[in-house]
């Protein structure tokens, strides 16, 4: 006889209502459920589906957790059997007839085409009764759900501690990073400072442009006499006789040979200058 697919938790969703389990048979106003982490996923499911979840850990006939569990709801110690057909459910010698043959509810209801539940469903129009078989259903779900929040927490409070480790060690780290940086940097600071501090030099001016040499002016006197030379001299009758005979013993003086003067001609230069003199003086 083939054994059952593996069941696993469907999770279910947001405003889910009923038993997460796959394949549940308790139907879906089953009551109550149980928060299991199950394979790393988080799910709610009803005390059969805790059960179905854990084969091992109870014997499948008298419904009792079997050792390491607490006192309360455990089986005292003694040999079991594995399923003949899916290896997973065991059972107590003492519980089963034939422990070399047994075989368990999950598989049997299986083999005619039905899923199994210890907790079914109540029928039309009837309500659910608690009697002792469903007790000690709800009180094993309970532990099995309990032990396994708890180790779900265990391994949370773990992955905590180990993750602050981790921080610790990186900031310690960062911290030696952020000490070597700064002190790299230091020195490049103090130059910096250095140099803020120091007195800033004056900008150099620009070169003034070259003077532009100055025009001289001609003196006065120069353009005075040069305007009294070039004015033409205003004779009268009297001084033009005169003039003219100046004129005419310039001209013979420059035409003559230069020669030694006489005595004679000396003494008579000024004679004639003298003349001149008194010919405008008298005009």
């Amino acid at each position: 006889m083939p054994p059952p697919p593996p069941m696993m938790p469907t999770g279910g969703y947001p405003g889910h209502r009923g038993c997460g389990g796959d394949r549940c048979g308790s139907g879906r106003d089953a009551w109550p459920l149980h928060n299991v982490r199950h394979q790393g996923v988080f799910c709610r499911l009803c005390s059969s589906c805790v059960l179905l979840y854990h084969p091992a850990a109870f014997c499948s006939a008298c419904l009792l957790l079997l050792p390491p569990a607490a006192a309360p709801v455990a089986a005292p110690p003694g040999p079991v059997s594995a399923c003949s057909s899916c290896g997973l459910f065991v059972a107590h010698h003492s519980c089963v007839p034939d422990p070399v043959s047994f075989v368990c509810p999950t598989c049997a209801d299986a083999a005619v085409g039905r899923v199994y539940s210890y907790t079914p469903a109540a029928a039309a129009g009837r309500r659910r009764t608690m009697d002792e078989r469903a007790a000690r259903v709800l009180l094993v779900a309970a532990r099995l759900a309990h032990e396994s929040i708890s180790r779900a927490a265990a391994a949370a409070r773990e992955e905590a501690d180990r993750a602050a480790r981790e921080a610790a060690v990186a900031r310690k780290h960062a911290r030696e990073l952020l000490d070597a940086a700064c002190r790299a940097a230091e020195p490049e600071a103090l130059e910096a400072k250095k140099k803020a501090e120091a007195p800033v030099a004056p900008a150099a001016a620009p070169p003034p442009p070259p003077p532009q040499p100055k025009k001289k002016a001609p003196p006065k006197s120069s353009e005075a006499s040069r305007d009294r030379d070039n004015k033409p001299l205003k004779l009268t009758a009297t001084q033009q006789p005169a003039l003219a005979f100046a004129a005419a013993a310039a001209a013979a003086a420059s035409s003559m040979p230069l020669s030694m003067p006489s005595p004679m001609e000396v003494d008579e230069k000024p004679v004639i200058e003298e003349l001149q003199a008194k010919c405008v003086a008298g005009g």
